[in-house]
């Protein structure tokens, strides 16, 4: 039985070809090719074509052909990157199979938008192999009279709402670290070393992917005690070495994915009992978030989201404890920080039904310890669906 292509999502891009005038997308860079095909790629050596009559095309290496017919309906060709007989690269590999394609779907002189600026670009393996401008010249020197048009903001803009399928696959990345936090909190206690309450948290979610219906499950778990949550703050979460101490905050993130989409959470504990102060930015922190979360509706300026998280947070006592956006765009990559709807004070974003991001209201004393409560939302038609309620 072949897999159902994610009509809704087919619907989309063959819109947007049409709008910008072009005849086709080209992408090798995986997280495009998951929004143009619904496959993830494992390491980076596949490309997608998708044509403005709906019809998308994988051009893959032989031994991923298994995994993308579980959640792709695409086309699929496959080559071979190398072998006994021969010592050849992916570019090499995949030449005549992607020159073969283009002649068939008569793209010659066609206009195709391609992939050309900077993207973050979640991992899909332990190593990637990204092709660059390589491909870009392999068409240019066969197709003479082919345009390749930068299509970097379709992308994006493609990118920023959901479809019905796609939701369905982050609230399962949500409920697979749902059931890593609920089996790792309980592990917290003083003399413990970062690295081994990550590790309680982190073996949870791999037995808890297990049980699920995605294909391929997995995420990071990391653990910011004491002075070192006060950094948490910074572009990327880290844990370090610190043994932890009666009283510290211990903040936990994790960024969880399913088949290729992403969440961006966090939760904050105390080993042993809190004290005033931290109950005071606890209490602060989930009516900063409830307040953003009221904010969420269709048609909302996303920085009104973050002034009414913000509001809240200077009222208390707070404001220049909050030193970071209330959120950003999540689905498609975990820590795009420019991924939109950017829930900023400067942001020109507007919040649509379907749109997925995250709400992180939070509090750093320098030297002494960081608060956050970071869950994954998205927009319905009336207002918020919270996908991390745990």
């Amino acid at each position: 039985m072949s897999f159902p292509p994610d009509q809704e999502r087919r619907d989309r891009i063959a819109a947007a070809l049409r709008d910008e005038g072009l005849d086709a997308f080209f992408c090798s860079l995986p997280s495009q090719i998951l929004l143009l095909s619904g496959y993830w790629p494992i390491f980076g050596t596949t490309t997608a074509v998708f044509t403005a009559e709906g019809q998308v095309y994988l051009v893959l290496p032989e031994d991923e052909q298994e995994i993308a017919s579980q959640t792709s309906s695409a086309e699929r060709t496959v080559f071979r990157p190398a072998g006994l007989d021969e010592i050849t690269d992916a570019q090499q590999a995949i030449r005549a199979p992607i020159l073969d394609l283009f002649k068939q779907l008569k793209l010659d002189r066609a206009r195709v938008g391609v992939e050309v600026r900077q993207f973050v670009q979640p991992a899909s393996y332990a190593v990637m192999s990204l092709y660059l401008s390589g491909l870009h010249e392999l068409l240019r020197d066969a197709f003479p009279g082919m345009q390749l048009v930068p299509a970097d903001r379709t992308f994006e803009e493609l990118k920023t709402t959901k479809t019905r399928r796609e939701l369905d696959k982050i609230r399962q990345a949500a409920c697979i670290a749902g059931a890593a936090f609920g089996a790792g909190a309980p592990q917290i206690a003083q003399g413990m070393r970062e690295p081994e309450v990550a590790s309680c948290f982190q073996s949870a979610l791999e037995c808890a992917s297990l049980a699920t219906k995605v294909d391929r499950s997995y995420g990071f778990f990391f653990c910011m005690s004491g002075p070192n949550s006060a950094k948490a703050d910074a572009a990327y979460a880290r844990t370090r070495q610190r043994t932890i101490e009666n009283g510290d905050l211990v903040m936990i993130h994790c960024n969880s994915c399913g088949d290729g989409f992403w969440t961006d959470i966090t939760r904050t504990y105390t080993a042993g009992n809190p004290d005033a102060k931290q109950e005071d930015m606890r209490s602060a922190i989930m009516v900063a978030h409830q307040a953003a979360l009221a904010a969420v509706a269709p048609g909302v300026n996303a920085r009104d989201v973050d002034h009414a998280a913000r509001t809240v947070l200077q009222q208390r006592g707070f404001g220049p404890q909050f030193k970071h956006a209330t959120g950003h765009g999540v689905g498609f990559a975990a820590a795009n920080h420019n991924g939109i709807p950017r829930i900023h004070p400067q942001s020109p974003d507007v919040l649509s039904a379907g749109m997925t991001f995250n709400i992180e209201p939070a509090i750093y004393f320098e030297n002494y310890g960081g608060m956050r409560h970071c869950d994954m939302v998205c927009v319905t038609d009336t207002g918020a669906e919270v996908l991390t309620d745990f």
